[in-house]
């Protein structure tokens, strides 16, 4: 069969849900996806038989009636998880050298603002204001609350809000705002450029409620895909888009082996550059396509995934941010400097609550560093590759040993991927962990719509309104919105309730 009602490019968790609300509507649908393996983002991998995320470290909102566990009941999901509920009063901690302390981020508002003013007890009153404004700034976004569900919320100065001068501005404590910001790197937080709203959905919904998903990642996938082919769909795996056609609108998709596949709509989930370079220069709209090449992407990272000894290390129901200096805003660091920060967790795996089988460690790394193989591919960038990524984790290793000793007589054996290993395996460019960068100071250009100025062609995915496994499934639900109808949509969401 080579025509369908909509064709879905990529399937990454975008186009996973859009496949599932869009197939459940009843139209026919396909999803491309150019990998072995589905999940982009959200998919896992297994070594030495231990699972690993590749970017799934957690999720939040889960809660019975919370936001996700409302969007996850309407794609039919959220009964088929297994999940687990990280430390209530300390689901992060944030340490810096030279600090013995570690500051918590506790889950539900008063219990926040409770276990950090034990530390800074002038400055409750400062806390309490800081959730109540992250509040207001996600009172702008409706699909963040589905309380009041009009599409433009008409707050639009909440966009041009600084996250770095806003935390500046509510204390005169530099290391409490510093620790506000400890969890910047789930968004590549940039003092230059973050708005406070890419802060406050991210900050405000984690500390509501904060969980894992017990197994990885790849568990997901294969529940939203098993509900998309009981639905009546169709995911290629193996299959690479060349080109995006038509006479005077997306009509068709080109595969590399010369398939053409037709639909009435085309949802692309991969990046918005990455796709308007698919499409054929008869139907592109150059003045649109020069604005996407304009954006700037967030920076990428550099993973070590680390196989434990058996019983060897405690299972850690938090997260951890380690900062050498207190500056938690550590995108633009020095080489010679590297690595300033890292973020360390141990996946929740159904083996044990007590024992952790594995342990991420992720930190940044601009893309400068591995620039000189950006013509290779996975598996095949030769010795020199190796040992810079060797020299890379013994060094990432070395910081983290300072904060927990003698970690490195327990681990098996490692792995290490770096910005290229993500570019290969999720076509972000420049192996972006978080895709466009958001900038406070000219929000509306950096803003992608779902409906492109290329007629039947439409974008999903982390690029749209936030990343993240909330933001994309509220980008999925906004794309299936510009096909099937808004309200009619959120209507058919809040009526599950």
């Amino acid at each position: 069969m080579n025509k369908f009602d909509i064709i879905i490019i990529g399937g990454g968790l975008g186009g996973l849900l859009c496949a599932n609300v869009l197939s459940k509507e009843g139209f026919n649908v396909c999803v491309i996806e150019k990998n072995k393996k589905q999940g982009g983002s959200i998919q896992s991998f297994a070594k030495n038989k231990t699972i690993f995320n590749t970017g799934l470290n957690y999720t939040e909102g889960l809660g019975e009636g919370e936001i996700l566990h409302k969007y996850f009941k309407f794609f039919n999901i959220i009964d088929k998880l297994k999940i687990k509920r990280m430390d209530i009063d300390a689901f992060e901690r944030i340490s810096f050298d030279d600090d013995d302390a570690e500051y918590p981020f506790a889950q539900g508002y008063d219990n926040f603002v409770d276990k950090l003013s034990t530390h800074f007890p002038d400055e409750r009153n400062n806390l309490l204001r800081y959730i109540a404004d992250m509040k207001n700034v996600c009172s702008s976004f409706p699909l963040y609350t589905l309380e009041n569900t009009d599409e433009i919320s008409g707050k639009t100065d909440i966009l041009n809000i600084s996250a770095y001068n806003y935390l500046t501005k509510l204390s005169d404590n530099n290391k409490l705002n510093n620790i506000l910001a400890g969890m910047s790197s789930l968004y590549a937080g940039d003092k230059n450029n973050t708005p406070m709203y890419i802060h406050s959905l991210i900050n405000y919904t984690f500390i509501k409620s904060a969980w894992r998903i017990i197994d990885g990642g790849s568990y997901m996938v294969s529940i939203i895909s098993k509900e998309i082919k009981n639905n009546g769909g169709t995911i290629l795996l193996n299959k690479k888009v060349q080109t995006i056609g038509g006479k005077n609108k997306a009509e068709f998709v080109r595969l590399d082996s010369g398939e053409k596949i037709f639909a009435d709509k085309i949802i692309s989930n991969i990046h918005p550059k990455n796709t308007l370079n698919l499409v054929d220069d008869n139907i592109n709209k150059s003045a649109f396509k020069t604005r996407i090449d304009s954006l700037e992407n967030s920076i990428g990272m550099f993973s070590v995934y680390i196989v434990l000894k058996k019983n060897q290390f405690p299972y850690l129901n938090y997260n951890h941010h380690h900062f050498k200096y207190v500056n938690t805003w550590t995108t633009d660091y020095l080489i010679n400097e590297w690595p300033e920060h890292y973020m360390l967790y141990t996946p929740a795996n159904s083996n044990s609550d007590k024992w952790a089988n594995g342990i991420i460690i992720i930190t940044y790394m601009k893309y400068d560093e591995v620039k000189k193989w950006e013509k290779t591919y996975t598996e095949q960038r030769g010795e020199d590759y190796l040992e810079f990524k060797t020299k890379k984790a013994e060094k990432l290793l070395d910081f983290v040993e300072k904060k927990f000793p003698g970690l490195r007589s327990k681990i098996k054996c490692y792995y290490t991927s770096t910005p290229l290993t993500y570019r290969d395996y999720t076509g972000t460019p420049n192996g972006s962990a978080y895709g466009i960068i958001k900038k406070y100071n000219n929000p509306v250009s950096t803003i992608i719509k779902p409906k492109t100025r290329i007629e039947n062609l439409y974008f999903t995915g982390q690029n749209l309104n936030m990343h993240g496994i909330l933001g994309v499934s509220i980008g999925a639900v906004l794309t299936c919105a510009e096909i099937v109808g808004y309200n009619y949509l959120i209507k058919k969401i809040k009526d599950i309730f």
